[in-house]
């Protein structure tokens, strides 16, 4: 097999839609949710800011640390499966379209992840609201 037709095949729809560099960004965008929610959990408990208002604070930090750590784990980007683009060709910058049918495979894929990423971060965020203030 050549080279070009084994890395053509690092794509499959709904399965896998970014390569090793992409993998590395997300994970570093996982890495400063998890400081950021940290961080301000620890100042909203500090001053302590009520509940309901800390549950907005924390929700967009969360929601963007668990939908990162989903993409790193499944190796598929939720917003390229929503566009309809892949870039899983390693050494490739830019993310290219994909077939009209792969598209809707990868749709379909990407809606899961943010319905799971949804769930995860209200059940988080609940857990968290048991932190009491100081």
């Amino acid at each position: 097999m050549t080279k070009t037709l084994e890395k053509k095949q690092s794509y499959i729809p709904g399965m896998c839609n970014i390569n090793k560099a992409e993998i590395a960004k997300r994970r570093r965008t996982m890495q400063v949710g998890i400081a950021v929610t940290i961080v301000l959990l620890m100042v909203l408990v500090f001053f302590q800011v009520n509940i309901f208002f800390r549950s907005v604070v924390l929700f967009v930090p969360l929601y963007i640390t668990v939908i990162s750590y989903l993409q790193v784990q499944n190796k598929f980007c939720a917003f390229y499966g929503m566009t309809g683009q892949q870039n899983a060709v390693e050494g490739h910058k830019k993310a290219e379209k994909v077939a009209r049918e792969a598209a809707l495979v990868d749709k379909d894929r990407a809606r899961k992840m943010a319905y799971q990423a949804l769930a995860a971060t209200v059940i988080i965020v609940l857990i968290l609201l048991l932190v009491p203030s100081v």
